[in-house]
């Protein structure tokens, strides 16, 4: 049960809500700004334009969403190719068992994945639950939602935040309560092969591939329009440059709510007040057999030619 708050304690809540970006009441425009190799890509695609069923159709028009890899959460390549190395290279079997759990993400041209959802306070996980949903999910704060629930006009899956309950400091937990109050959602979905973001209320969101970017430049979700935030193409040329010798593409994505992030004075994640990661189940599973594998062991022709092949369906 959390204390109630003295005089001085309002007094640094007050000043501690200045530094939040929360926005009562109508805001301005200013919405998402790609990174600059994002706004060099030509290729225009289309979010909504053939929508899973039962989503909803807002089309944003957008330049290519650039691909992150490498990033310290992210297990590297074993050295020397791990156990896989003990195999005979070139008699095709770990290449076979991969390209047939590639093929479980597939139906035709459609790429087939499921969402899980952890959810962490000030850097310790207060939640954690799986979206059997390939529309994607939208987060609120509901605390009498305790499991995902289809919303049937969107298509999405509600997942709540849960309560600020057990935290001992009373300043942490009046902020966090503060921004889940003023959260209204926050949508992570896929269409046409890109999942995307956005942002419904007053609570700004911003987001990372990695839990521990240094890159000072917080990226914001966009509240007018879907945000492309990912390609499945783009996770796919990771796992080809991975076969490459290259490091493994990413398989998570992290949004701080209520706070900058990436951190512009490089602040680490466990001081963020909101953290929620969302992992698309499809390509943590394939990534993870690609590192389990080694890359020399994925080197065949059929595998280089279906890879290519979604990479054209993408």
């Amino acid at each position: 049960m959390i204390a109630a708050e003295s005089p001085g304690s309002q007094d640094i809540l007050q000043e501690c809500l200045r530094g939040l970006n929360i926005s009562p009441g109508a805001e301005g425009t200013t919405g998402f700004q790609p990174p600059t190799e994002q706004q060099q890509l030509q290729n225009q695609l289309v979010i909504g334009a053939h929508p899973l069923p039962g989503q909803q159709q807002d089309p944003v028009m957008f330049e290519g969403a650039a691909r992150e890899t490498g990033l310290p959460e992210q297990p590297a390549r074993p050295a020397g190719g791990g156990a896989a190395e003990g195999g005979s290279y070139g008699d095709g079997q770990q290449a076979a068992q991969f390209l047939e759990t590639v093929n479980q993400t597939r139906d035709g041209d459609h790429f087939k994945t499921h969402f899980r959802v952890a959810v962490f306070y000030r850097g310790v996980k207060v939640s954690e639950q799986e979206v059997p949903n390939e529309a994607g999910l939208r987060l609120v704060y509901r605390p009498d939602v305790n499991d995902a629930v289809l919303d049937h006009e969107t298509g999405l899956c509600i997942v709540s935040l849960p309560r600020p309950v057990g935290i001992l400091d009373q300043i942490q937990a009046s902020l966090t309560q503060r921004i889940l109050d003023s959260l209204g959602s926050l949508d992570v979905g896929m269409s046409q092969h890109v999942i995307y973001g956005q942002r419904r209320g007053d609570v700004k969101a911003y987001w990372s591939f990695s839990k521990f970017d240094s890159s000072m430049q917080p990226r914001e979700i966009s509240k007018l329009n879907p945000e492309p935030l990912y390609q499945v193409k783009d996770f796919i040329r990771g796992l080809m440059d991975f076969f490459d010798g290259k490091e493994s593409p990413a398989s998570s994505m992290f949004f701080c709510l209520g706070e900058k992030w990436p951190d512009p004075e490089n602040k680490p994640w466990e001081k963020k007040l909101i953290m929620v990661e969302v992992v698309p189940t499809s390509m943590e599973l394939l990534k993870n057999a690609a590192v389990e594998c080694g890359a020399s062991s994925l080197r065949s022709v059929e595998l280089q030619m279906s890879l290519e092949e979604m990479m054209d369906l993408y």
